[in-house]
């Protein structure tokens, strides 16, 4: 049986080039409809520590005007304390140019493929 999957969460997501994979919430990803515990197990270093996530492949993520398909992401849990629920990492910002302009709080983007 098909789990049914929600079309869209909003979420806070930081950037983060020291990450090959995004990273999502295990919570949001359940939330979307996501089995977050059967992904194949893998075992990453953080600035933490060695963690182990659950590789899933998630059907899109949309940022601003961008709409990425079938993209791997880790189902992480993050501190309560975090202010975001996810880490955008390198299999999806390699997709663009990005310029990040701190005096506006504001990233941009522009696809290169």
């Amino acid at each position: 049986m098909e789990q049914s999957k929600n079309r869209y969460s909003t979420m806070s997501i930081v950037v983060d080039t020291g990450a090959s994979v995004t990273t999502i919430s295990k919570d949001i990803l359940f939330r979307a409809g996501y089995d977050v515990m059967s992904g194949m197990s893998k075992r990453i270093t953080t600035a933490s520590g060695i963690e182990y996530v659950k590789e899933i492949t998630i059907d899109r993520i949309r940022l601003d005007n961008y709409e990425i398909c079938d993209v791997l992401v880790y189902a992480h849990t993050f501190p309560q304390e975090s202010f975001a629920s996810g880490a955008l990492g390198l299999n999806v910002l390699s997709l663009f140019d990005v310029n990040l302009l701190f005096s506006k709080q504001l990233i941009e983007l522009k696809a290169i493929r």
